[in-house]
């Protein structure tokens, strides 16, 4: 009996036992489900200390401290956070600022290279330049020349290829000509220049077409009727005015086979507005307009003298008021593909082949100032542009009467696609050194000089071709179209060369030394190149990328002439720009406008003026054996 009751308390206890351990599974599967977010126990746990505001009244009724503790905390956090306030205002009213430094649009914080594309490079073995030599020498002009974007001369179709055997021809604005490449050839230029961080800019001159253009086939615009009275009106090139298709008589300011369109009918702006959009959608960064002092022509209002065109400068029948408002059409135009890709376009003019130059006077092309960026500047070219023997003023001391705003409108440049580059390495260096948005001609980094050319290869570009009807002289556009001289033998612009021909071009125009492998591997300062490089280095600058102009005449006696200018801005290193053509011994003192002085650029160089080594004193002491222009470019440190 008693073994019974023995069992049956066994299992009794064993029941309580097992629904101990079930209770407390079940507690724990329940602990688990509420606590499913939290991963470990002791966070579950946490949660019963985490107070409720009915006990937080109650820590403030039983604990008196906790509530002035509280109001202590929150009364320093406001002082905390209007004291960092405060301290936020002063250091913004009265703290050191930063260095203004304005967003500069490309034309103006980098330096141009304006080529023409058929005498750069040769890659297919015709000896006329292209595309794709263009492509393959892009090092060239992003890391030797140091340029920010490159300007293409024309290079639409028939520029070249044209049955009529002269350069500057358009037959298709929205076609490449045959020689220069095709679209791909283009496409992969741009990419490839794009990729190295040079913009791309393409002329283009709608004051005129060829007569085999397909728009008077297909009658998509309107041509320039020959006037009543053009009998009082000049050729460019003393050829006839007129100009017959299909029976009608047109006008031609450069003769047949040109026609000039009117440019203030709808019709025509509407096909040049397209042939715009057809080249920004292919990604390019702005246009040059060439012929810009023609688009629109008065009818003459001084007596003709002649019918010699240059001896009727300055022409009344250019710089019209409609060539004006033509351009700012191009302007809204063109303004329209910056908002849309949301990147500043170009929008640059020049004058064309007006012969006349600008002379004394202020440039006429300023017409323009409200409607372009930039305005190609000839102040700085061969006779300013002046295509018949004058003698005008220095450069500078024009320049200096611009206002400042004028200044920075001008492209600067010592040739153009008119007036062929002369040598005057001194010249390239102002316009590198002033106000302004300075472009190199290609050859002029390496002091060619095309004037002394007296004939043009044959077997070569541009193959014994004229540009336009204009005769060979020593001002003549096509001078300014020679193949680019990369070596004397002439490999480089062309593998296909393999005889004399090049050399015999650079020896009859005197050029031997000119040329790009020579002037690279000698480092020698006084190279031309190696004088742009760093001119173009010190242009970085800001002084000269914002800065203001002012010239200063230092001295002036029977020894020579010592003048320069000072460009300078705010926050940043000024630099005085020194010129001297002295023999002996000269002095002049820059106490006036610098503190101290370190001498960055001295070209040629001279002997006891080292650079990048700070002088003792702003008295400078200079000998010369020689009279030759030298520049001296001094920081004010």
């Amino acid at each position: 009996m008693s073994q019974v009751v023995i069992h049956f308390d066994y299992v009794q206890n064993e029941a309580e036992t097992n629904l101990k351990k079930s209770n407390e599974t079940v507690n724990r599967k329940q602990d688990s489900t509420d606590c499913s977010s939290i991963p470990s126990t002791d966070k579950c746990e946490s949660e019963s200390y985490i107070l409720t505001r009915q006990d937080l009244i109650e820590l403030d009724r039983n604990e008196p401290n906790w509530k002035y503790i509280r109001r202590v905390l929150l009364i320093g956090l406001v002082i905390i956070f209007f004291g960092l306030l405060i301290s936020c205002i002063v250091y913004v009213i009265v703290g050191k600022k930063c260095p203004y430094k304005p967003m500069l649009p490309f034309w103006k914080s980098t330096v141009g290279y304006w080529l023409d594309v058929f005498a750069f490079k040769d890659s297919s073995g015709d000896f006329i330049g292209d595309l794709n030599g263009l492509t393959s020498e892009l090092d060239y002009i992003k890391s030797v020349v140091r340029a920010g974007y490159i300007i293409l001369g024309p290079i639409t179709k028939g520029f070249y290829n044209n049955s009529h055997n002269i350069l500057a021809l358009v037959e298709d604005y929205e076609q490449l000509d045959e020689f220069v490449g095709t679209m791909e050839d283009f496409r992969l230029l741009l990419k490839q220049s794009h990729k190295k961080g040079l913009k791309v800019v393409l002329t283009f001159d709608f004051n005129s077409v060829s007569i085999n253009h397909k728009w008077i086939a297909e009658k998509n615009v309107k041509l320039m009727k020959l006037p009543n009275d053009s009998h009082n009106m000049v050729s460019r090139y003393n050829q006839p005015l007129n100009v017959e298709i299909d029976g009608h008589q047109y006008y031609s300011v450069f003769g047949s086979p040109n026609v000039d369109l009117d440019l203030t009918d709808s019709n025509t702006k509407k096909a040049v507005f397209k042939v715009i959009d057809y080249w920004m959608k292919e990604g390019i960064d702005g246009i040059l307009l060439e012929n810009s002092a023609f688009f629109v022509e008065d009818r003459a209002t001084l007596p003709k003298r002649n019918i010699n065109w240059l001896d009727n400068c300055p022409n009344s029948q250019l710089y019209s008021n409609g060539s004006v408002k033509f351009v700012a059409d191009i302007r809204r135009e063109v303004d329209k593909w910056t908002v849309e890709t949301g990147e500043r376009k170009l929008l640059a003019v020049t004058p064309g082949d007006t012969g006349c130059g600008v002379g004394d006077t202020s440039d006429p092309m300023l017409m323009f100032r409200d409607v372009a960026d930039v305005i190609i500047s000839r102040e700085f070219t061969f006779q300013k542009g002046s295509k018949q023997s004058t003698k005008s003023g220095a450069s500078n001391d024009i320049y200096a009467t611009y206002s400042d705003t004028d200044k920075q409108k001008f492209g600067m440049t010592t040739s153009t696609s008119n007036m062929p580059p002369n040598g005057d390495i001194i010249t390239v260096a102002s316009t590198l050194l002033l106000p302004g948005a300075p472009i190199i001609y290609y050859g002029t980094e390496i002091g060619v000089d095309r004037t002394k050319s007296t004939t043009i290869p044959k077997n070569i570009y541009p193959n014994g071709r004229n540009y336009n009807n204009e005769p060979l002289n020593r001002f003549s556009s096509i001078l300014s179209h020679l193949p680019m001289p990369w070596d004397v033998n002439g490999t480089k612009y062309s593998a296909a060369i393999n005889d004399s021909r090049f050399r015999d071009y650079l020896l009859e125009s005197e050029q031997v030394s000119a040329v790009v492998d020579v002037q690279l591997a000698d480092e020698n300062d006084n190279v031309t190149l190696q004088l742009v490089r760093k001119l173009i280095s010190l242009r970085q600058n800001p002084a000269f990328q914002w800065g203001t102009f002012e010239m200063i005449k230092i001295d002036e006696g029977d020894r020579g002439i010592i003048e320069g200018f000072i460009r300078k801005t705010t926050s940043f290193p000024s630099f005085v720009i020194v010129f001297l053509n002295v023999l002996g011994v000269c002095f002049f003192d820059l106490t006036s406008v610098c503190s101290s002085v370190t001498p960055r650029l001295v070209y040629p160089s001279v002997e006891n003026l080292p650079v990048d080594k700070p002088m003792s004193t702003t008295k400078i002491h200079l000998k010369f054996e020689k009279r030759i222009t030298h520049l001296i470019v001094f920081e004010c440190t």
